[in-house]
């Protein structure tokens, strides 16, 4: 739902998939339609919404660090299980935190999963909403 209200302004998947070029990094600035196709939307986690990370009421945070908190309600900080909470140096997988965790980092988790594209014909870098592990010298996804 929230897709749709943000998608008003944000161009939602519906109206991207009208567009004659819409594959590539020309949709980059089109979020609602980037995040449509992460695959926690795929799977159809409603914790996966515009308003999962993002407030309309505040100003819009650019530093990375800030996101970390929101892809770690989801996602464990490290790969260890455990059945009960009594060690503190694992992490309790659980309804609310079932996603695995990165391999790589527990920090500044938006700078590579969802990395800023540059338009050079708009000079502006967007970051990519599409949250999925971005390999150095991929091409952006359409």
């Amino acid at each position: 739902m929230s897709q749709e209200f943000c998608g008003a302004c944000h161009q939602s998947f519906d109206t991207v998939m009208s567009l004659a070029a819409q594959g590539g990094a020309s949709n980059i600035r089109f979020q609602p339609y980037r995040i449509f196709n992460s695959r926690g939307h795929l799977i159809n986690d409603r914790r996966l919404a515009c308003v999962a990370c993002h407030d309309p009421h505040e100003q819009l945070r650019h530093d990375a660090a800030y996101y970390d908190s929101k892809c770690l309600a989801c996602h464990l900080s490290n790969n260890k299980e455990l059945k009960t909470r009594d060690s503190s140096d694992k992490e309790l997988k659980s309804l609310e935190r079932s996603a695995p965790a990165c391999p790589v980092a527990a920090k500044q988790c938006a700078t590579c999963h969802m990395p800023k594209v540059e338009l050079p014909e708009m000079h502006y870098e967007f970051t990519d909403h599409w949250i999925r592990v971005v390999k150095p010298g991929e091409p952006v996804p359409k």
